[in-house]
């Protein structure tokens, strides 16, 4: 399952989390991450939008609760290969939230979907089911908001 939705956060939820990339950051591969509350506000906001589209299709288990929550930045020249997702063996669903689309490259691809970075786009797959990864950013800092979810 792969679940696109535009416009999840307003510019003004986007304004606060982009404050966190001016804390110190962790560094991964070739990208920066932040630890953010998963109880806090903006992240719940996200988790209730997956809620909500996905109890229709019968998915919403696989996104009960948010295990971990994570503003990360790619900066100009970096990426990330494929993989699948293993925050934990409790890890179930993955959702990245795109928090700026003033740049070139940076594209998310899951088993062969493009998906291009539009602020207040978001994305929510079965990152353990799914290979997927982030295309060379070319020009700016690409940066996300990303969640992993486990069953409650």
């Amino acid at each position: 399952m792969i679940y696109i939705k535009d416009n999840v956060l307003s510019d003004e939820d986007i304004q606060k989390l982009l404050v966190f990339t001016t804390h110190p950051p962790r560094i991964w591969g070739e990208s920066y991450y932040r630890f953010i509350d998963s109880n806090q506000h903006i992240v719940q906001k996200v988790k209730q939008h997956v809620f909500n589209d996905l109890s229709t299709e019968g998915h919403q288990k696989k996104f009960d609760e948010v295990e971990y929550s994570q503003v990360i930045s790619y900066p100009t020249g970096s990426s990330k290969g494929f993989h699948i997702d293993d925050a934990s063996k409790e890890t179930t669903g993955t959702s990245v939230t795109f928090l700026n689309d003033d740049i070139i490259g940076g594209e998310a691809v899951v088993e062969g979907v493009h998906i291009t970075p539009v602020k207040g786009r978001t994305y929510f797959i079965d990152g353990k089911m799914y290979k997927h990864s982030v295309l060379n950013v070319i020009k700016g800092t690409r940066i996300t908001l990303t969640c992993w979810y486990k069953r409650d």
